[in-house]
């Protein structure tokens, strides 16, 4: 018989741990799905603004033996692509208000002669290409991805 009383007095334990882990695991999953703010990003001051646009100036240049002609494609503030037909030397400044644009200019020329492109962003030249081609062909190309 003392067995049997054994076994008695041993069952309060085992109710008292798994009271214990039924509180616990309310306790844990009420905080889990509750809104604990985070102080870390809750209370952090705004981001700094960007500060005035200013005014861009990209300029594209086209070079190669005087009155020749090519063909020029370059991007316009915008993304927009325009071709022409022009007469070199060529030269056109664009202006923009964008934070960050991808200026570019691609010029061929048929015939005799190097043709060369140039990109200057608010006077700064970015980048200055060399045609390069064959069968009487020249191409350059000048571009840049962010400006």
């Amino acid at each position: 018989m003392k067995k049997s009383g054994a076994r008695r007095s041993s069952w309060w334990i085992v109710l008292v741990v798994v009271a214990v882990m039924a509180v616990s695991a309310f306790y844990v999953g009420t905080l889990r799905l509750s809104e604990i703010p985070d102080r870390a990003i809750g209370h952090s001051p705004p981001a700094p603004e960007a500060g005035v646009v200013r005014d861009k100036s990209i300029e594209y240049v086209v070079t190669g033996p005087e009155g020749s002609s090519a063909r020029v494609s370059y991007i316009e503030p915008g993304g927009r692509v325009v071709e022409d037909k022009v007469s070199v030397p060529w030269r056109v400044v664009l202006r923009t208000r964008e934070l960050t644009t991808s200026v570019g200019v691609l010029t061929q020329s048929s015939g005799r002669g190097a043709v060369s492109c140039a990109v200057r962003v608010n006077g700064f030249e970015r980048v200055r290409r060399a045609g390069s081609g064959a069968d009487g062909s020249t191409v350059a190309n000048c571009l840049v991805p962010v400006a």
